[in-house]
């Protein structure tokens, strides 16, 4: 059974009444923010004061995905603001072993990625450190984006490494991620499936979409 993670970046934050509990009575496992700084990726993501709005309406595991360069800055602050699991992409530090640390002293699960057209085995070094492992299957910055196939390949790399170490690491993916696209994803050996449209326009609603993911 897959893990889903909901991705807000596209949801309507005036409606927040309206859609979280129904992700709760979805039972959906996560909720993913993403963060931008305009500098990383030319966008600038979720407004942050969303994430303790909401920390105090809901136990759904939150998992900040931070598009920014130098995510170290903002450890403390995410920690504080109730940030269950940070990711960073490995593009954007020049000390991924160190921010690792620094996450984890924070309290905080840590999830590494790569982007788009990041080779797979930049994040090698780092597997048998982290919690997850992000490949995204679109190109970092904006949702709505059609997912990238041939991305999957990364992610059977990635699955053949960590199972043949042993390692106790999960791989995530991120972008264009729906009820037709994630089949191939799990057959790939994905763990977690972030969706954001796919579950927030899915024809039949939110618990539809939530339910039909989790079962793959």
């Amino acid at each position: 059974m897959a893990i889903v993670a909901a991705s807000v970046l596209d949801a309507d934050f005036s409606k927040w009444k309206e859609w979280l509990p129904k992700l709760e009575e979805a039972k959906v496992d996560r909720i993913q923010w993403d963060l931008m700084d305009n500098k990383y990726v030319p966008n600038k993501g979720i407004d942050a004061k969303w994430i303790p709005e909401l920390r105090k309406k809901t136990k759904i595991f939150f998992e900040t995905h931070h598009m920014v360069e130098k995510p170290e800055k903002y450890v403390t602050e995410f920690s504080e603001m109730g940030s269950q699991l940070f990711i960073f992409h490995v593009e954007t530090t020049k000390e991924p072993q160190k921010l690792i640390e620094q996450i984890k002293e924070n309290g905080m699960k840590v999830g590494i990625a790569v982007n788009n057209k990041t080779p797979i085995e930049k994040i090698f070094p780092y597997l048998n450190k982290v919690d997850i492992a992000l490949v995204m299957t679109v190109e970092a910055g904006f949702g709505g984006q059609s997912f990238i196939e041939q991305n999957l390949e990364k992610v059977k790399v990635l699955r053949k490494k960590i199972d043949k170490e042993g390692l106790d690491c999960l791989i995530e993916v991120d972008g264009g991620v729906n009820t037709k696209t994630a089949p191939k994803c799990v057959e790939a050996g994905v763990d977690i499936l972030v969706s954001g449209g796919g579950i927030f326009k899915h024809p039949k609603g939110i618990a539809e979409a939530v339910k039909e993911l989790k079962s793959l």
